[in-house]
């Protein structure tokens, strides 16, 4: 935040803060309850808008991402925590799982290299039904 001339104030320091702990796939709003529920007293505590805000200006400097967009739901995750990682979704109940393949990353760059590409970055996503849920329907058959 400092090198892009932003204040770093004492309410960004705890959201921070929080995330490095919170350390998973979040929602703003489920963070900022999350953050409620460890707050000492109502002065120590960010503001809910502080909170939506200090998200937002991190996935502007691009240290927090929104991984995925899920009927009204967006699911964001710390960047710093995470080295390159896929994801996969269960179309039905929402559960997120996380993946590494070096596989993936060199078939990318690979494809890249073929066209001509320069490459930057890469994200993948994979939806379909988690074992919970495909026994469920299994069940209902």
């Amino acid at each position: 935040m400092r090198e892009k001339g932003l204040k770093i104030t004492s309410s960004r320091t705890a959201v921070v803060e929080y995330l490095i702990e919170y350390g998973k796939h979040f929602e703003i709003e489920d963070l900022v309850l999350w953050i409620r529920e460890r707050c000492k007293s109502r002065d120590d505590c960010p503001s809910r808008p502080t909170v939506y805000r200090t998200v937002k200006l991190l996935e502007e400097l691009g240290y927090v991402k929104s991984v995925l967009k899920h009927g009204n739901r967006t699911i964001y995750e710390f960047l710093p925590l995470k080295g390159e990682h896929y994801h996969l979704l269960c179309i039905k109940c929402g559960k997120l799982v996380e993946f590494e393949s070096s596989t993936v990353e060199e078939i990318v760059k690979e494809v890249c290299q073929q066209n001509g590409f320069k490459y930057f970055h890469h994200h993948l996503e994979v939806y379909g039904l988690c074992p919970e849920c495909q026994k469920e329907l299994e069940e209902k058959d």
